[in-house]
């Protein structure tokens, strides 16, 4: 993981490139409407693909996208194997304010002033109960996505 929160897979699958191309049709190809899996995005001809979230929580407006998490990745083969590379992140702008949010708190914290006023106490709490729900709201969203990734084309994770 990096200053971005963006995290690297790799799967190998024992199938043909041809056959993970149609496994990623069930993604790719699905209904607006269908509920069943919560994913949608595109595949390319040079087997990049960028995968997001149908249904959200709500949209994003900000220079990161407007979906909460971002799946990307390629697909190679190497020695008669199947080798899909993953980049999953969160939006930049989620990011940001959990940067953001977190700074201000650790300046409330030391006593550092800040734009912010009101009681010290209040603010701390407050600035923390942010930087959780924002921090769970990135993680859920992220883990959320990956997961429905891996179950649909029912792939198991290299650590």
């Amino acid at each position: 993981m990096d200053i971005l929160l963006t995290r690297k897979y790799k799967y190998t699958i024992s199938d043909s490139i041809d056959s993970v191309r149609n496994d990623f049709g069930k993604i790719t190809k699905g209904r607006w409407f269908d509920f069943s899996n919560n994913i949608t995005g595109t595949l390319n001809d040079d087997n990049t693909f960028k995968l997001t979230h149908k249904w959200t929580l709500g949209y994003i407006r900000g220079f990161g996208g407007n979906s909460f998490a971002y799946l990307k990745g390629n697909i190679t083969t190497e020695d008669n194997k199947t080798i899909i590379n993953v980049t999953l992140r969160p939006n930049i702008t989620l990011t940001f304010f959990f940067y953001f949010i977190s700074i201000l708190f650790l300046c409330e914290l030391f006593g550092i002033k800040t734009m912010l006023q009101g009681p010290r106490l209040q603010l701390i709490f407050t600035l923390l109960l942010f930087v959780f729900i924002i921090g769970g709201l990135m993680l859920m969203m992220t883990n959320g996505l990956r997961n429905r990734f891996e179950r649909i084309l029912q792939l198991t994770r290299q650590e």
